[in-house]
C-alpha cells in the first residue's frame, strides 16, 4: 500500500533545515533593516548640512548660535534647531512649544529611525561651531559658558579645515528631556571625563559615555557625546562644508576633527579652538 505523509526524522530534518535558515537570514535581514535606517539617518543629517549652508549664505558666513539662553531677556532660548529650520522644509519649528516635547513630536528630518527616541531630536551641535553662552540678566548681552573663549558662533572664514570638521552628528539622548539629545556636544569626543581625562581605548570604557541615559545627575559624562548608535558602531556626522561622512567608534581625531583652526592635524595646542 502507498504511503502518505512524512515520517517523524523527514519532519524533524525539515524543522532543522528551517532553523538553520532562519539562524543564518534573520542576522542578515536585521543588517539590511539598520542599513536602511542608517541611510535614513544620513539622509536627513544632510538636509541638516543643506539648511545651515543656506543659512550661512543669509548670515555673512557666520554659523548659527548653537545655545544661547536668553530666557532673562526675550523669555526663551535660541538654539540652532530653531535658527535653520526656515531652511529645512519641515514646518513650523521655533520653540520646544512646535515639537520635540512629551506631546508633539521632533520633525522627522531632525529625528534618526535607529535612534532610542524616535521621535525626538537626535543630533547635535559642535559647541566650538556654535558657541554656548546666556543673558544673566536683561542688561546682559552674552556671557560664555564651559569656559569657552570665544563662545560666539564661529565663522566660515575661521575654519582651517572645514572638510575634516565635525559640525553635527547623531548625540546622545535623554530620557528627562523627552528622548531629545542636547543642542550641541559639550564635551571633546571620546573622553571619559567629558573636557579632560584619558580617551576611551576598551569596549567597556567606550560603553560608559556611549549611551542614551536618564538624568544629568550621575550621567554627565555621558551627555553631549557623540553617539555611536549605528550597527558597527558607527555615528553619523555632518562636517562643516556640509557633506555627511559617518564614522566607527574611536575614528575621529582628536583634536583635529574638533578644532576650528591650525594646520597640523597631529597638533594637540590647546590654544587652538
Amino acid at each position: 500500500m502507498k504511503r502518505n505523509g512524512f515520517t517523524l526524522i523527514e519532519l524533524l530534518v525539515v524543522i532543522a533545515i528551517i532553523a538553520i535558515l532562519a539562524a543564518i537570514l534573520f542576522p542578515v535581514f536585521a543588517q539590511a533593516r539598520e542599513s536602511a535606517r542608517k541611510t535614513q539617518c544620513a539622509s536627513n543629517a544632510r538636509q541638516v548640512g543643506l539648511g545651515t549652508q543656506m543659512y550661512l549664505q543669509d548670515y555673512n558666513e557666520v554659523y548659527p548660535i548653537g545655545y544661547f539662553d536668553a530666557r532673562s531677556r526675550i523669555g526663551r532660548e535660541i538654539i540652532w534647531h530653531f535658527l535653520i529650520s526656515p531652511y529645512m522644509g519641515e514646518g513650523r519649528f521655533e520653540t520646544y512649544s512646535d515639537g520635540a516635547n512629551p506631546t508633539r513630536p521632533a520633525p522627522a528630518v531632525r529625528s534618526c529611525p535607529s535612534a532610542t527616541y524616535r521621535s525626538a531630536l537626535a543630533y547635535s551641535m559642535n559647541e566650538r561651531i556654535g558657541g554656548n553662552g546666556f543673558a544673566q540678566g536683561a542688561n546682559d548681552t552674552w556671557r560664555c559658558s564651559n569656559n569657552l573663549n570665544p563662545c560666539l558662533p564661529a565663522s566660515l572664514a575661521t575654519l582651517t579645515h572645514p572638510a575634516e570638521t565635525i559640525a553635527y552628528g547623531d548625540g546622545t539622548q535623554n530620557q528627562q528631556w523627552a528622548g531629545n539629545c542636547g543642542a550641541l556636544y559639550w564635551w571633546t569626543p571620546g573622553l571619559l571625563n567629558g573636557w579632560g581625562g584619558q580617551p576611551a581605548r576598551t569596549e567597556a570604557e567606550w560603553d560608559t559615555i556611549d549611551r542614551d541615559f536618564n538624568g544629568l545627575g550621575a550621567n554627565l559624562n555621558a551627555a553631549f557625546q557623540v553617539r555611536y548608535r549605528h550597527g558597527g558602531k558607527v555615528a553619523v556626522l555632518v562636517w562643516a562644508d556640509g557633506h555627511v561622512k559617518p564614522l566607527r567608534r574611536g575614528a575621529i581625531k582628536i583634536p583635529w576633527n574638533w578644532q576650528l583652526g591650525g594646520d597640523n592635524p597631529d597638533e594637540n595646542n590647546p590654544n587652538i579652538r
